[in-house]
């Protein structure tokens, strides 16, 4: 079972499952009623903004948080609050009276609670399990999302098939109170967290100095950032579904089922593989790869490549962001850790949405194709820049100790 022989580990990964399958339900149900409500393609990818925003300006203070309370207690408050905002569409819907800007302010705010939500959870980990599990538990969750991609969507267009879109948001906010029951089931005390109580701003202050001095964290935080805007293919996997593979819708699926599938593929890789010591490598090795992979697919004809291409995505997509994550997990204090999440989850979750935008833009003046392929020639360029201004990050090793405590002990080498 590896990491999930850890009951409060197992509780916490049920949650993160119920949690992301809930948020696909929701997500569903609310542009399905955007489009019922506007019949307006540019007010549903204006709910994309309401997604990005509140990770972009609010994961900091929530990493801060994190990193001065006790992390389940913080899980609970943010759930309950989910728990709670999560009746709220259902009842308005149920009443007849809901508008568009209601659901695009209830966004906000849920997604708001999320940035508060996320660094706890992704700081509590490392507390979890022993260090030499970090890395099959990272990707544990590190699958989650894209697994629940390929049954979220489908359970959110049945509940409104069978239900209507009230019934949709009602089993959500089902779903969420589910995930509040296994935040109580866990047992897990105080964390070794930040008792010195410095105001708000300073510990904010405090997280950037430390991502800034570390080599290893900015250096990863940057080839995060370039990545998330450049490395990007599904708001434009429709274009190659119609135009260009000429699959139509039931192709579009099959696309997104196969990087779904490679994701599920390299999480069982690595929970196999178990810990590795040379990080560093695997890291240099995934961030060349995978957008290689994302290149062929802009540039394939065909759709059983298109469907290998973006399956190999998947595969080193999952393999690479453990490792950068638990790269970071490892090259951070505990009671610093909030903070760095918070930095982590600014770059994936606040910039996510918005790589649309360019990506979008590109293929308006030289075609998808172009565009997707470009972006990812793009950043390998861009990392072998890195790589090369910072070797700290190909060389970068951690050896785990037997034995070593849930709170970690290793020692970090650049070989």
């Amino acid at each position: 079972m590896g990491p999930l022989r850890y009951r409060d580990f197992r509780f916490l990964w049920i949650g993160w499952v119920l949690g992301a399958t809930g948020s696909w339900v929701h997500q569903v149900a609310t542009l399905w009623l955007i489009l019922e409500l506007t019949n307006s393609p540019f007010m549903l990818g204006l709910s994309g903004l309401f997604m990005s925003v509140p990770f972009l300006v609010t994961s900091l203070f929530g990493g801060a948080l994190a990193d001065r309370m006790d992390r389940r207690k913080l899980l609970l408050v943010t759930q309950g609050v989910a728990a709670i905002l999560a009746f709220v569409p259902g009842v308005l819907s149920g009443l007849g009276i809901i508008q568009v800007w209601h659901l695009y302010a209830l966004s906000f705010v849920s997604w708001t609670v999320g940035a508060f939500d996320g660094p706890a959870r992704q700081a509590l980990i490392p507390s979890l399990v022993p260090e030499k599990q970090l890395m099959g538990a990272i990707a544990l969750t590190s699958v989650i999302r894209r697994s629940t991609a390929l049954v979220g969507p489908m359970i959110g267009g049945g509940a409104i098939t069978f239900f209507g879109v009230t019934g949709a948001f009602f089993l959500h906010a089902l779903i969420n109170v589910m995930v509040l029951a296994t935040i109580f089931q866990m047992r897990t005390g105080e964390d070794a967290i930040d008792h010195r109580r410095a105001p708000m701003g300073r510990s904010i202050i405090e997280g950037l100095k430390t991502a800034r001095s570390s080599r290893v964290i900015f250096g990863i935080l940057c080839v995060e950032a370039v990545s998330t805007m450049t490395v990007t293919y599904q708001p434009l996997m429709p274009i190659f579904a119609r135009d260009i593979l000429k699959v139509g819708p039931s192709g579009l699926g099959l696309l997104y089922t196969s990087a779904g599938v490679g994701a599920l593929i390299g999480s069982a890789i690595l929970v196999k593989m178990g810990d590795v010591q040379n990080k560093g490598k695997i890291f240099l090795l995934t961030v060349l790869l995978q957008p290689s992979a994302v290149l062929l697919f802009g540039l394939s004809p065909w759709l059983i490549l298109s469907m290998t291409m973006l399956a190999v995505s998947g595969v080193l997509e999952v393999i690479g962001g453990t490792v950068r994550n638990a790269m970071l997990q490892l090259s951070t204090e505990n009671r610093m850790r909030g903070r760095i999440m918070g930095l982590n989850m600014m770059v994936h979750r606040g910039l996510g949405p918005l790589s649309g935008l360019p990506a979008g833009s590109a293929a308006a003046l030289i075609g998808a194709p172009l565009a997707i392929s470009g972006g990812a020639a793009f950043f390998i360029f861009y990392a072998l820049f890195m790589f090369v201004r910072v070797p700290e990050l190909h060389r970068y090793r951690i050896r785990a100790r037997d034995g070593a405590s849930a709170e970690g002990e290793g020692k970090m080498e650049l070989a």
